[in-house]
């Protein structure tokens, strides 16, 4: 009984907080509305709508006009002589009976997020038609989340007697921009608002636009200043292509010389092969950068060093480890190091 209690509580007070809104957003609209002129306003409170009836279609379709007012509405005259103050009003088409029809359709959820799309594709399961066929609408849509589905009301009518009706009403100067059954409602000015939504798209590009101009002409200003320094100087490349050559023949010459001051290892070799004695051979020669490494045996490594000493390009001669003797004692195992230079 006391979580009863509390739920008509709750009830109550959500029901006190939408009155209140309600009566805060009526007192607003009425401030507003007292700021609008008066014949604005008169026509803002009024509310009015013209409705075109049409009770058969046939080559002169026969109907009537009837003007809404506040949810009332009043008969006014025939279709034929439409009165231009009638002709401005927001224009409603009520079709002859049987020729639009509704009917309740069920979607997944998921199409919620595109419903024209969704509906378009299934029309032809939906009614006897495809899409291309009808005029339709889509109303009272109702999501059901838990349910993971989305109910609504599909309002279709066949669109060769919609157009044709509609080029006729046209030529009277009525111009509806629904059509109106007891069930369900067809908007007719989908392209009106797609105009509208290009028509915000080429502003927004426009306002893009302005906003770039600056950079865009500051952009063309430097590649016109630089297209007149290339046209003026075209001596300028000439003189680069030169002076690229020049360094590229510069930085080979240096390459040669680092390679020269460092040693030529084919006369490295060719000097060794003079100074050693026949009862030496080489197992290793490693010419890097000046540094110069060999390995190998010898009957008397000892006196290497001398004859490497007298070597003229050859400095510093000596053991880069202890020599040792063969297996055999026969000769001396030696690695040297020396520095080629000038």
């Amino acid at each position: 009984m006391d979580s009863l209690t509390s739920r008509h509580e709750s009830v109550s007070g959500h029901a006190a907080s939408a009155l209140m809104l309600a009566s805060l957003f009526a007192w607003w609209a009425a401030q507003l509305r007292a700021l609008l002129p008066p014949s604005l306003a008169r026509r803002v409170a009024a509310q009015e709508s013209l409705i075109v009836e049409i009770d058969e279609l046939e080559e002169t379709p026969q109907g009537r006009l009837k003007l809404r007012r506040d949810g009332h509405e009043r008969l006014l005259h025939g279709l034929q002589a439409p009165a231009p103050e009638a002709a401005r009003l927001p224009t409603a088409l009520r079709l002859p009976r049987g020729l639009a029809l509704s009917r309740e359709v069920a979607l997944p959820y998921a199409a919620l997020r595109d419903l024209q799309t969704v509906l378009g594709f299934e029309m032809d399961r939906l009614t006897p038609f495809t899409a291309g066929e009808l005029v339709w609408g889509i109303s009272q849509i109702r999501p059901d989340k838990p349910r993971g589905r989305v109910n609504l009301r599909l309002t279709f009518a066949p669109k060769a007697p919609v157009e044709a009706l509609l080029a006729w009403l046209a030529g009277l100067n009525l111009r509806p921009g629904c059509i109106e059954t007891g069930e369900g409602r067809i908007e007719l000015t989908r392209q009106r608002h797609e105009r509208r939504h290009y028509m915000r798209f080429a502003c927004a590009v426009l306002a893009i636009l302005c906003f770039a101009a600056p950079f865009i002409r500051q952009q063309i200003a430097l590649g016109a200043a630089a297209q007149a320094i290339a046209d003026a100087t075209p001596q300028a490349r000439i003189a680069m292509d030169l002076r690229h050559q020049l360094a590229v023949t510069a930085s080979g010459r240096g390459a040669v010389a680092a390679a020269r001051q460092g040693g030529d290892a084919l006369r490295v070799l060719a000097l060794l092969t003079n100074a050693l004695p026949d009862d030496t051979w080489l197992a290793d020669l490693t010419l890097k950068s000046g540094d110069l490494t060999i390995d190998g045996q010898s009957g008397n490594a000892a006196k290497l060093i001398g004859l490497l000493s007298a070597v003229p390009g050859l400095h510093d001669p000596g053991f880069t480890a202890p020599v040792t003797r063969t297996a055999d004692g026969k000769a001396d195992l030696f690695s040297l190091h020396a520095t080629v230079g000038p």
